[in-house]
């Protein structure tokens, strides 16, 4: 299992899951033709993706899935009520339902439900017979089946939106501060570093997405998930950019890099 993340944030969000036989984009955040181009850049040509999966219909989650729909013939992969807010006309769909496993191609799926304000949205788990992913970049509240699926995988993609005190002293107004800080909006430092406090057992890279360009800083993230390990912390932490580089992570190395978008090209 490889994953590949080309965008984490309000600019855009979209992971690339990848095995030997199954290509999948999990969300189409990025526009269109940055999106193909990155594909492309990593071996994915037009019409050889197997699946895209849509976590939930915001803006930075769906804003090149009509124009990738252009260049690839996949069926887009969502539940019921995601689907009703989409409108994708004539596209192939697959349904999924939440805590039911789907099989594409060698690549195993299992949504589970997040606290978020869409209509009908999830976070991931991505299984093989040898790996597992997490994958969680929206959510305002940890709920146990979230906690199950981190406790399962190889590699964590988990939210961490915002550091308290930055977003209540700074610029949004008070109904957004509201908004992000609910039990249905995004999880901040504090609460993401609680939740992967829960991790026992073998060391795991964790990525921390979604971090807010206003609200939370790369080094305070880290610092405050870090604190709840202690010293040494046992896993591999970093932090997802907006956008402008690529991550992989494969999992036969338990190993990632990093790449800037532009030398992919």
């Amino acid at each position: 299992m490889e994953v590949f993340c080309f965008g984490s944030g309000s600019e855009g969000n979209a992971f690339l899951v990848r095995t030997q036989r199954t290509s999948i984009l999990i969300d189409a955040g990025l526009a269109a033709t940055t999106l193909r181009r990155l594909l492309r850049s990593i071996g994915v040509g037009d019409h050889e993706l197997t699946a895209i999966v849509v976590t939930h219909e915001h803006h930075d989650h769906v804003r090149g899935l009509a124009g990738l729909l252009r260049w690839q013939s996949c069926p887009v992969v969502t539940t019921v009520g995601t689907d009703a807010v989409l409108r994708l006309g004539s596209a192939r769909r697959l349904t999924v339902r939440y805590q039911h496993w789907l099989e594409i191609g060698d690549l195993a799926l299992y949504p589970v439900p997040v606290p978020h304000d869409a209509r009908e949205p999830f976070g991931l788990r991505l299984a093989t017979c040898h790996a597992e992913t997490a994958l969680f970049t929206d959510l305002g509240t940890v709920t146990d089946e979230v906690l199950v699926a981190l406790s399962r995988a190889n590699l964590i993609v988990l939210e961490a939106n915002h550091d308290r005190d930055l977003l209540w002293r700074g610029p949004y107004p008070d109904w957004l501060k509201r908004r992000i800080a609910s039990p249905a909006g995004h999880l901040s430092n504090d609460q993401a570093a609680y939740a992967l406090a829960h991790l026992s057992g073998s060391p795991r890279t964790i990525w921390l997405a979604h971090l807010s360009q206003q609200n939370n800083d790369p080094r305070l993230a880290l610092a405050t998930v870090r604190a709840r390990f202690g010293s040494p912390c046992p896993h591999q932490l970093d932090v997802l950019p907006q956008a402008g580089m690529v991550y992989r992570w494969n999992f036969a190395s338990s190993q990632y890099r990093l790449t800037r978008d532009s030398d992919q090209e």
